[in-house]
């Protein structure tokens, strides 16, 4: 029984019944009457009493409101399977499931070879063992291991693009990248995800007077809900998260990669914040320029614009989708009419500062600078009009093309020389809200060097163990 209280209402009845005096037997019939009316009392009491404390409970209980009318569906998609079957080897399959592999102890052993780190000669050395040559594989030497592993069912394919910049580099530049809109369905596809994507902003509340607001994911904020506001009824929201970071991948000849991944902010941070559940994909390798410029200052401005006008390649589809929208379909199969803005690019302050195309002592998020930081009052946010704004007042003094010129224009706004951010005609598209706090550097390396290190001076190493030992 679903009660308040340890016994069911029927035990309460019976101790409660047995408290009510019996008339003997020879009494009137009015004792009688007065002892079933007296009994009716105490079960209407009791009902209200178990009433009450059932609604005080339900009170207290967690309560969803739903955003009414998003994520419609218009008619039959695909689903992961289709795509699957729909593979040029799909019929091999049928009658061997490792395909184009022999047996499931030769795929082990290539996807192990695969995914080892070994280099190509490393794995020829590795084939051409005689214990190996005994087990009869398909693959003979790591050059035709690759080519059995192309022909597996692919996610999004690579492509390519020559990007031509009006400055000299030292090489020819190229980036390398796979279509947004097919990386974003592919996230919605995949298994993993399949019953972790949600699609309707919601809002949480942790009782039923709404007054104490829960936030768990990205849909139960604010912002995805005004951004399903500036939608169409029945349109499908889709947050778009980026990252990137320039990283060595040599430790010798100063090689280095720009990854720039891409990920669904409809995907519960419980599995999003896992790296096992494969939620960012790589979208793009963009190209790491050495320009011929000897200035050290208009190299960087050069750097800056090379990365926006290389990732607006990139972000084409996903900037047309967050204008008029694209038909996608859910992990289920259902058409929906998605809409793509960008909610969250995540890097380190920098880069941060590139991205919002900002001086390194100006905020990137909000029109402070360097003087008033610390300052008890709030400047105003860093928005997508006000920076065109300031673009356009920087025009009307000198061109683009005049590179010095432009860029000591561009410092008395605390603006960093890029002419046309890749994010200035992404609808919804906001700096001050997709750029996220670096914890590492904001939080973490905050405090170690400027907190740990105040108090460690002033209260002694001895003293400072013991106090955090007593938290």
């Amino acid at each position: 029984m679903n009660q308040p209280c340890g016994r069911c209402i029927t035990s309460q009845l019976r101790i409660k019944s047995s408290e009510i005096p019996f008339s003997s037997a020879d009494g009137n019939a009015d004792d009688w009457i007065d002892m079933d009316s007296s009994f009716d009392m105490l079960v209407d009491g009791l009902a209200d009493e178990v009433f009450d404390v059932e609604m005080e409970t339900r009170s207290h209980e967690p309560v969803t409101e739903l955003y009414s009318g998003a994520s419609a569906n218009y008619g039959q998609g695909y689903t992961f399977m289709d795509t699957f079957d729909a593979d040029p080897f799909s019929s091999e399959r049928r009658h061997n499931l490792f395909y184009p592999f022999s047996s499931g102890a030769e795929w082990k052993f290539a996807s192990w070879l695969a995914n080892s780190g070994l280099s190509m000669a490393t794995i020829d050395e590795c084939l051409s063992l005689d214990v190996i040559k005994s087990q009869r594989f398909s693959f003979k030497t790591a050059k035709v291991l690759r080519n059995l592993i192309e022909l597996l069912p692919s996610g999004p394919r690579w492509k390519y693009q020559s990007v031509k910049t009006k400055s000299p580099t030292r090489r020819a530049l190229q980036v390398f990248y796979r279509d947004a809109i097919e990386c974003l369905q592919h996230l919605i596809h995949s298994p993993s995800n399949s019953r972790q994507v949600h699609f309707v902003p919601k809002k949480i509340y942790s009782a039923m007077d709404c007054t104490q607001h829960i936030y768990t994911d990205w849909l139960t904020g604010d912002w995805a809900w005004e951004l399903q506001d500036a939608l169409p009824d029945g349109a499908t929201l889709l947050g778009v998260v980026l990252s990137s970071d320039k990283m060595h991948i040599t430790q010798v000849g100063n090689c280095q990669a720009h990854p720039l991944l891409i990920s669904l902010a409809n995907i519960l941070a419980d599995i999003h914040r896992k790296g096992s559940t494969n939620s960012y994909l790589l979208l793009a390798l963009l190209p790491i320029p050495r320009f011929v410029q000897p200035n050290k200052h208009l190299r960087g401005v050069l750097a800056s614009r090379l990365l926006h006008q290389v990732i607006s390649i990139i972000v084409k589809p996903l900037k047309m989708a967050a204008e008029v929208g694209r038909m996608m379909s859910d992990p289920v199969g259902n058409l929906k009419h998605c809409f793509t803005p960008l909610v969250a690019y995540i890097a380190d302050t920098p880069e941060q500062h590139v991205i919002a195309c900002v001086t390194d002592n100006a905020s990137a998020v909000s029109m402070a600078v360097s003087k008033q930081f610390g300052d008890p009052l709030r400047c105003a946010a860093r928005t997508a009009s006000k920076t065109r704004q300031l673009l356009i007042a920087v025009k009307r003094e000198t061109r683009a093309q005049n590179l010095s010129s432009y860029f000591q224009a561009c410092r008395k706004w605390q603006l960093n020389g890029v002419a046309s951010p890749f994010w200035l005609d992404w609808a919804l598209a906001e700096p001050s809200s997709f750029l996220n706090p670096e914890v590492l550097h904001h939080f973490f390396k905050m405090f170690w060097d400027h907190d740990w290190k105040w108090c460690s001076r002033m209260l002694g190493a001895d003293e400072l163990d013991f106090q955090f030992s007593l938290l």
